[in-house]
């Protein structure tokens, strides 16, 4: 409870004068990076509060109730599941046509037009908008109606790709939107939004700031409203070049949008946006990741289509990155092949100076029995270098999957280590030795990290052996074979015959990997051998030769 009120509490300190105040972003992006772990007990309660209106749905023959408890679904899905929020307000226009409700049909109307054109389903919008006639409309019905059309229109005109086509639209939009000025008043919410949203466009940004501060003043925290105003903040300090306040509400857009379990969101892939431009891209990475789960959910091709270039700008920084990381590591190598030849010259220099400084006979049978024995040696070297040299045009065709995941890897760790530091540092300036003592004694950084390098070496695996698990099982008897937890993971057993696919035979260094005692590493292997349909004695060379003839 007391952490939650700090969250609130950061939400609502920032004034309406913050433009001459330090903002804090690092404590914001911390709040908004523990609303993201929390985002699945939101949406449970989200689904809870459905699946309570769907059990009294379920219940009641009430025409009227029915359509109550439809549109109360469709307001619960409005902005969580597109495909659901249609279908209920298809359900509800069912149920108002047939008891010949014009009042409540109207409404249904509208509120299909308007969630069509959210989702960028025009055609089907202007199909529905043919069934409402403007002019039989008043009171609240009317100005609902004028915002609709102006939403409509205002997005069609945002993605259209005709100039005639745009303009006509935003000159409709434009026409509705002074209707709507007419008709509601001046401190609505519905009145607010439009108004924020034109002066902004229009570049008038001191004069939308002050329309929005009374917009700020008429919305709850926490809610999807709030979210809305903040978002349309962030856009005029945006327009006004005030980078970090428009971080700053889009965070605090984004935080309500989590809380509220919202899948449409803007905010925090707009966000991740900006950060990836910065080069903060492991923050970016994260935020748009879990805005792209997000838009899945929702399932539209619009939200899709606005988040992919967010994608893109990211792949290409880290492909940067990746290019800098290659020639470093290049220069690197040649370096280290310069001073390799530099030391075998003085060596060879050295061991010259010695035979010539030699004079004893007996120091000179020492060293030729030396190097006989080192010959002995080299020619038991040469028949492993030749077993080496099998393995290694395997090694070649392994090394450079894996060598971008371990430089990205590598990259990771280090960001993290470094924020742990950063955290450590700042719990130790603030004296939280408490604080201090939880972060250091809880073993659950090293259990993330080792569930993250098992999921990595689960991936890359099976991308360069798609067919290891197939292959693997075709080798245990039928009622014996293994099944993964899903496409991308690896059970224990397969996760240790990879490792033997991939050269590591030895079972200190497969526990070591896996954290398992090298028993039961053996016991493992003997288990799943016991389990093969071939001799067990060849089980593990047959494992190692899946995927030979990729």
């Amino acid at each position: 409870m007391k952490h939650r009120l700090i969250q609130t509490l950061i939400l609502l300190s920032i004034s309406l004068y913050t433009q001459a105040q330090r903002i804090n972003l690092d404590s914001l992006y911390d709040c908004l990076d523990n609303e993201i772990t929390k985002s699945e007990k939101y949406i449970n309660q989200r689904d809870q509060r459905i699946d309570n209106i769907k059990a009294k749905l379920a219940k009641t023959s009430a025409i009227l109730e029915r359509h109550r408890l439809s549109l109360n679904l469709f307001k619960e899905y409005q902005a969580y599941m597109n495909d659901s929020a249609i279908h209920y307000l298809n359900y509800c226009i069912d149920i108002a046509s047939k008891i010949n409700q014009s009042k409540l049909l109207v409404n249904d109307y509208i509120a299909l037009i308007h969630q069509y054109a959210a989702t960028g389903f025009y055609n089907e919008a202007l199909e529905y908008l043919k069934y409402i006639n403007g002019n039989k409309l008043s009171g609240q019905q009317l100005i609902d109606y004028y915002a609709c059309c102006n939403h409509l229109y205002g997005e069609m005109g945002c993605y259209s790709k005709d100039p005639k086509l745009k303009d006509r639209c935003f000159k409709l939009s434009g026409i509705f939107r002074d209707s709507l000025y007419k008709k509601a008043s001046p401190n609505s919410n519905i009145y607010l939004w439009r108004k924020v949203s034109e002066l902004t466009t229009d570049n008038k940004y001191r004069e939308a700031m002050k329309e929005c501060d009374k917009w700020m003043r008429q919305v709850k925290p926490n809610t999807h409203d709030y979210a809305n105003m903040a978002f349309f903040r962030s856009e005029i300090y945006k327009g006004m070049h005030n980078i970090e306040l428009c971080k700053y509400w889009l965070a605090v857009s984004a935080i309500c949008d989590i809380r509220n379990a919202v899948m449409d969101q803007a905010s925090l892939w707009s966000l991740a946006n900006m950060l990836s431009r910065e080069g903060n891209l492991e923050r970016s990475n994260r935020y748009v990741e879990y805005s792209w789960n997000c838009t899945q959910r929702y399932n539209t091709h619009l939200r899709s289509w606005l988040i992919s270039p967010v994608l893109g700008v990211i792949s290409d920084t880290y492909k940067t990155n990746l290019r800098k990381a290659n020639y470093q590591l290049k220069s690197l190598i040649g370096a280290v092949s310069l001073l390799s030849i530099f030391l075998l010259a003085s060596y060879i220099y050295v061991y010259h100076k010695k035979r010539q400084h030699s004079i004893a006979r007996n120091e000179l049978k020492t060293i030729n029995r030396k190097l006989e024995s080192l010959n002995s040696k080299l020619s038991g070297k040469n028949e492993e270098l030749s077993s080496l040299n099998t393995k290694l045009s395997e090694t070649n065709r392994l090394k450079d999957e894996y060598i971008g995941k371990f430089l990205s890897a590598c990259s990771e760790y280090i960001d993290k280590i470094d924020n742990y530091r950063i955290k450590i540092n700042r719990k130790l300036k603030a004296n939280q030795m408490s604080d201090l003592m939880k972060m250091t004694s809880s073993d659950q950084l090293k259990q993330d990290e080792i569930k993250e390098l098992f999921d990595n070496f689960d991936s890359v695996f099976l991308n360069i052996f798609p067919n290891f698990v197939v292959d693997f099982n075709l080798l245990l008897q039928p009622q014996h074979r293994i099944i993964p937890p899903s496409k991308t993971q690896l059970t224990t057993d397969l996760r240790i015959f990879a490792l033997i696919r991939l050269g590591i035979e030895e079972s200190s260094r497969i526990a070591e990997f896996l954290r398992y005692s090298p028993n039961s590493i053996y016991n493992y292997r003997a288990r799943i051998k016991s389990k093969a349909l071939c001799n067990r004695d060849e089980f593990e060379q047959k494992v190692k030769e899946i995927g030979m003839d990729m």
